[in-house]
């Protein structure tokens, strides 16, 4: 008989220096052991989302898409996201936890304001009231050691009250008390505390594993902990988890272990069945361009392009030109894609009126409209150069369009014009990272 577990709590190994396991090796390992869905959520961020979604689909299992938040007394709460609305107020959540001023109003020695301070790089602090703002509707597992109802627990505390409040923010049927068990003796304490709590408030438990490792990374597990703590394996003593057990185990396990609690291991497959939202359905859409009184992305684009164009061919397009770029418009209009060319025109303007050197490259270069915009410098009509290896209405991707820029000061002007002009949520950093493998 096939269980009704579904794990709802993995780590990676980009999660804090608190997972052994890439999210590759995860999804594989969950496809081995008979998992049809697993969620992944990192600590205070969606880092391995990414990789997991396509591993996972690979492996013929589902997503799901979670994080552990942290809280600013340190406590954790971890969540789900069940549909796209709740992936982006998660998303936006976790941001402004990062981008929070540690020290508003704060003056320095001579009396002006001081500089403003964020949270060091991978922290991130969320308040009960951001929970509010962000967290209706997301499904928040509220268990484990680390969670803030735990550790009052722990103290001695009466989190009874403070159950109400979040099971308010989540909203009713969103918010489970999580029972793990790790063959801990303190663990089937505080669970036993966890149980009569959820009785009391009237709160569903679901069971689950706090997996780290996929099972045979409990070495590795151990040296990424010392790492985080900055001490030796010989010096961390209880620091360590006391155990191997977090760990992947498979269905079958994990309902074995809660066999006295079988509607715990169903709520696994409730919840999980709940969250259908996948990466492939964020529904992404470039920046709106400032258009001028009534135009459309469009008519805006094929106006600079042909002004362009009588400027690179000096007047003397042939139908052959002409052509080329209807056939090209066409494809761009059909794909909504006229407000990136528009941004890239752009950024490509700014450069130009501040003497700032800009060159498009790579498969760009194929497009005769990349070419009368100015952002490229060869005549892909003249050359006979394909479009179709540039942007192609049956590969079903996006085009990508490179801009050479100098280093130092003007390149750093033109970062800024970006986020003046798109907003510092609306432009990011991004960069290759080349690892050995």
């Amino acid at each position: 008989m096939k269980s009704d577990y579904i794990e709802l709590r993995a780590r990676s190994a980009f999660s804090f220096l608190e997972g052994a396991t890439t999210p590759e090796d995860l999804a594989a390992r969950a496809a081995e052991l008979g998992y049809n869905a697993m969620a992944l959520g990192d600590r205070d961020g969606l880092y391995g989302a990414p990789r997991f979604y396509a591993a996972a689909k690979s492996a013929g299992i589902r997503q799901i898409v979670g994080a552990e938040l942290t809280l600013d007394d340190e406590s954790r709460l971890y969540v789900l996201a069940p549909d796209r609305k709740r992936y982006q107020n998660l998303c936006r959540m976790i941001t402004d936890s990062k981008m929070r001023v540690l020290n508003p109003g704060a003056l320095a020695r001579d009396g002006s304001v001081a500089a403003p301070v964020y949270p060091a790089k991978g922290e991130s602090r969320i308040t009960l009231d951001e929970l509010e703002r962000y967290s209706r509707g997301l499904i928040c597992l509220s268990g484990g050691v680390m969670s803030p109802l735990s550790r009052m627990l722990v103290r001695g505390d009466d989190p009874i009250e403070l159950s109400r409040r979040l099971s308010g923010i989540f909203g009713a049927g969103n918010f489970y008390i999580d029972l793990q068990r790790h063959l801990d003796a303190g663990e089937e304490r505080l669970n036993r505390k966890l149980a009569a709590l959820a009785d009391a408030a009237r709160i569903p438990i679901v069971a689950s594993n706090d997996v780290c490792h996929g099972g045979s990374d409990r070495r590795l597990l151990d040296v990424l902990t010392c790492i985080r703590l900055k001490t030796t394996l010989e010096e961390a003593g209880r620091a360590l988890w006391i155990n191997s057990q977090r760990h992947l185990k498979s269905p079958a396990e994990m309902a074995a272990l809660f066999r006295d609690l079988p509607g715990a291991v169903a709520a696994s497959r409730t919840i999980a069945e709940r969250c259908a939202f996948q990466l492939c359905d964020m529904g992404y859409r470039f920046p709106d361009y400032p258009l001028p009184p009534n135009e459309t992305p469009d008519s805006y684009l094929r106006i600079l392009t042909y002004a362009g164009a009588r400027e690179r061919w000096r007047g003397a397009m042939d139908d052959r030109t002409r052509r080329q770029l209807e056939h090209e418009l066409g494809i761009i209009e059909r794909l909504k894609l006229a407000g990136y060319f528009l941004i890239v025109w752009d950024i490509v303007q700014f450069c130009r009126e501040n003497r700032i050197m800009v060159q498009g490259r790579g498969s760009a270069a194929n497009s005769a409209v990349c070419y009368a915009l100015g952002i490229t410098a060869v005549d892909a009509v003249k050359m006979e150069l394909l479009f179709e290896r540039f942007l192609s209405e049956e590969r079903g991707e996006w085009p990508d369009i490179d801009l050479d820029l100098p280093s130092g000061d003007d390149r750093e002007m033109a970062i800024q014009y970006v986020y003046r002009r798109y907003g510092e949520r609306g432009a990011a950093m991004t960069a290759n990272v080349i690892t050995y493998r």
